[in-house]
């Protein structure tokens, strides 16, 4: 059955405007893992400190612990179905593409809102290395270079994503040689502060640091969107999600343990600079500059590249079924690669990134993914347990623990994070359900028209 359905999702693919296949489940694997960005802990370190109590790698350990659950639904969905479109194309077609829609619509939140957030980083890490140059002209450089880059092809991408992340892993095993360095000299004494501070342990904090924490590991699902891009979707999409979590959580848990480590006092660590300071404190002036301009490169231009190339291709696929603009489903004859989409995308991003400062954004950018996978989650249960009776009878065993156990799990999960996100989080993101909501009224004309979709039967 899964055969028919892939070859039908190909021949549908085939029919519409075509992306052009280079990629391979290592490719896929670095593409999550820069998205993910290795070195995401340095730039808000400061803010994952006050709420957890200085229990940062508990929280990445919770929130890889959630996105690989998740994760596995997303493998489930992605053998069956191996088109661009993530999480919107997997409701619509496990539950119902009105569903599906709103899954899209809430995700688009943090597609939109993760090339902002990277921007803002990366500028401000730039204006701080180089001060004569205006942080605006450092936002409008990086989002000119992902929109050219993007439009250019994912071949190219693939290429400089391979060498920042490269150069990020060197950073990782600097800092983490210097804080052992001190250890072994005795300058500093070991701890586990960062996953269990005894006297100030709260779970709601907890709970509210990993809920921004999360924003670290959307990279697995920004893998899906590139199915349309990738040989063989079907074994390599799924397999690139599982292992980018693993690495990234891996990496995240390393960096903040170290951190905490070397420098327990985190009462003393000011929000905007904390790790940088941490830095300073174990490796002085020359590792901290290099680790400045790692970041620089790493959040200005690969993750900005490689969430910009997400974020288009979900409007890509949204575009191409009709329930957006079909404009957006337009590709570029000679790079085949959406670029009226990726276009779009850039217009949109350069207002948030100039005007918006990233205390704000950091509230707000996981909702729409907490979302998106909570009905992902939702949606396996119902469409391959539920529904498809053939897959229970074949192995009641295996479809039990693929189809229920593994996404109830991620559901819980990632239902107590939503519900400890902040308030601002939950006002914006409430409103922008109800404003998608709204033009999904107006485009079914009230529901008596059908919510339009990708048909692959």
């Amino acid at each position: 059955m899964d055969t028919v359905v892939n070859t039908r999702a190909k021949t549908v693919a085939a029919a519409q405007p075509t992306l052009k296949r280079t990629l391979v489940t290592r490719d896929l694997v670095i593409y999550g893992l820069v998205f993910m960005i290795p070195l995401a802990p340095a730039a808000m370190y400061g803010v994952f400190l006050g709420p957890s109590n200085g229990m940062v790698a508990l929280c990445y350990l919770i929130g890889m612990i959630a996105m690989l659950f998740t994760g596995f639904s997303y493998r489930s969905m992605s053998r069956k179905y191996p088109l661009a479109g993530s999480v919107y194309l997997y409701v619509q077609k496990g539950v119902s593409p009105g569903l599906g829609f709103i899954a899209g619509w809430s995700i688009l939140l943090d597609y939109f809102l993760m090339p902002a957030t990277v921007v803002i980083i990366g500028s401000a890490f730039a204006s701080a290395l180089i001060p004569s140059v205006p942080i605006w002209a450092w936002t409008i450089g990086f989002i000119l270079f992902s929109t050219i880059t993007n439009i250019l092809g994912v071949d190219l991408m693939s290429k400089i994503s391979w060498i920042l992340f490269a150069l990020q892993i060197i950073t990782i095993v600097l800092f983490v040689g210097s804080v052992i360095n001190m250890w072994i000299g005795g300058e500093i004494a070991f701890n586990t502060i960062s996953f269990y501070n005894p006297g100030h342990f709260e779970l709601s904090g907890v709970l509210q640091a990993t809920g921004i924490v999360i924003l670290s590991y959307l990279g697995f699902d920004a893998i899906s969107t590139l199915a349309e891009e990738t040989v063989e979707p079907e074994k390599a999409v799924g397999k690139a999600i599982i292992w980018s979590i693993l690495l990234s959580g891996v990496i995240f848990i390393i960096i903040t343990f170290f951190a905490g480590m070397a420098y327990p006092n985190y009462e003393n660590l000011s929000v905007d600079s904390a790790f940088i300071e941490v830095v300073d404190f174990v490796g002085g002036s020359w590792l901290t500059v290099f680790t400045s301009i790692v970041l620089i490169l790493s959040f200005g231009m690969a993750t900005c590249q490689t969430s910009h190339s997400a974020v288009s291709r979900v409007l890509f696929a949204m575009g191409r079924d009709g329930v957006l603009p079909k404009q957006l489903s337009y590709v570029s004859k000679k790079f085949r690669t959406p670029y009226v989409a990726v276009a779009v995308v850039a217009v949109i991003i350069t207002p948030i990134s100039l005007l918006c400062t990233l205390d704000l954004i950091s509230t707000m950018v996981s909702f729409g993914a907490l979302v998106g996978f909570i009905l992902l989650n939702i949606a396996v249960v119902w469409k391959f347990f539920i529904q498809d009776k053939n897959e229970r009878r074949k192995n009641p065993v295996k479809a039990l623990l693929q189809y229920v156990v593994a996404p109830v799990i991620g559901l819980i999960i990632t239902t107590a994070i939503f519900i400890n996100l902040g308030t601002a989080a939950h006002t914006v993101g409430f409103l922008w359900i109800g404003i998608g909501f709204v033009y999904l009224l107006f485009v079914t004309k009230g529901f008596r028209k059908p919510v339009p979709q990708l048909e692959m039967d």
